[in-house]
């Protein structure tokens, strides 16, 4: 600005400073906005679309309704997928209508998740087994009590000729006894 320039001059300048670049900013906001995908929460994704549509609709490109639930349709992620194909049934589809369906549907997705989480815990422990490992004995020596009978070799059977000499001969003591 300087001092020569009137009313009209400076407005015109000023005028310049936030339109010179609309369209650069016009390209940036369309790239963003169709190329928006679902990263966040369905909260978060929604307004930033709206945010863009409402942005893009201030520099004079018009932003149908339908061209807004177009865009937020395709860039949800996959576990919408039931969702968008439920959104033909929805009577007179809206940008507030479909926000709402959303949320409802991101909240009962949690809550299968949650019930599924349950389910296996409950599961884990509901046949009488803890559902915590019991905690390691530091290791020590076995007693000989408490091995089984299979832990020891089984006693050596001597044979019968060491037996017999045991009992006092082939035949044993009654034979002597009676031999005499």
């Amino acid at each position: 600005m300087s001092d020569a320039d009137d009313a009209h001059a400076v407005w015109m300048k000023l005028t310049g400073l936030f339109t010179d670049n609309q369209l650069q900013r016009r390209v940036f906001l369309q790239q963003e906005f169709f190329g928006c995908h679902q990263h966040d929460p369905s909260d978060d994704y929604c307004m930033r679309l709206k945010k863009l549509a409402d942005e893009l609709r201030d520099l004079g490109e018009t932003i149908s309704d339908d061209l807004l639930l177009s865009t937020l349709t395709a860039g949800l992620n996959e576990d919408f997928g039931n969702m968008a194909s439920n959104l033909t049934l929805l009577p007179d589809p809206t940008f507030p209508r479909v926000v709402a369906y959303l949320c409802l549907e991101e909240r009962r997705m949690k809550m299968v998740k949650s019930w599924a989480t349950h389910t296996a815990l409950a599961a884990r422990t509901s046949r009488g087994s803890p559902a915590l490992a019991p905690p390691q004995q530091p290791f020590s020596a076995p007693q000989y009590s408490q091995l089984p009978p299979t832990a020891f070799p089984p006693p050596r059977q001597q044979s019968s000729a060491s037996n017999d000499h045991r009992r006092g001969g082939r035949h044993g003591r009654k034979q002597q006894q009676s031999g005499n």
